[in-house]
């Protein structure tokens, strides 16, 4: 039987290895750089992704929705390390939840969501921070366009 999350976990692992790719074209010098004092460097909105996929998937685990304490990727290599790490084990993760459940209603910290929404919110959260990835590589003048091969 086809899992009804197989299509999310797919495109989760995708993205994953995506914004990885990505990674890659935002040069040395600018990777922990911040276009502005309260912005975010490439290194810091990465670290947000991969955290909240790490923390949703100890959920779906039934151990609770909560930030892990691990320190962040202090290198380019560390944090695609991390984040196709985080992006396969939800990926995985999806495929484990009961389809049953995802009628029912999840409860985070920061709200009640319904659970087949909740389930989306990792994968949204990746694509976002790639965007904001291929965004900063365009501000540094890079006009192309980078996927990573799908396989």
């Amino acid at each position: 039987m086809h899992h009804p999350l197989e299509g999310l976990a797919r495109m989760c692992e995708w993205v994953g290895k995506d914004y990885a790719y990505n990674l890659d074209f935002i040069p040395e010098d600018r990777f922990a750089w911040k276009p502005a004092p309260t912005a975010k460097s490439a290194l810091e909105f990465t670290d947000e992704a991969i955290r909240f996929a790490r923390a949703v998937t100890r959920y779906f685990r039934g151990e609770g929705f909560a930030w892990d304490d691990a320190p962040p990727a202090a290198t380019r290599e560390e944090a695609k390390a991390a984040l196709i790490a985080a992006a396969n084990a939800y990926a995985e993760q999806l495929r484990q939840i009961p389809p049953e459940r995802l009628s029912g209603t999840v409860e985070w910290p920061f709200g009640t969501f319904p659970c087949s929404m909740a389930a989306s919110l990792p994968v949204i959260e990746l694509i976002h921070h790639r965007g904001q990835a291929v965004y900063l590589q365009s501000l540094l003048g890079d006009a192309e366009m980078h996927f990573a091969p799908m396989e």
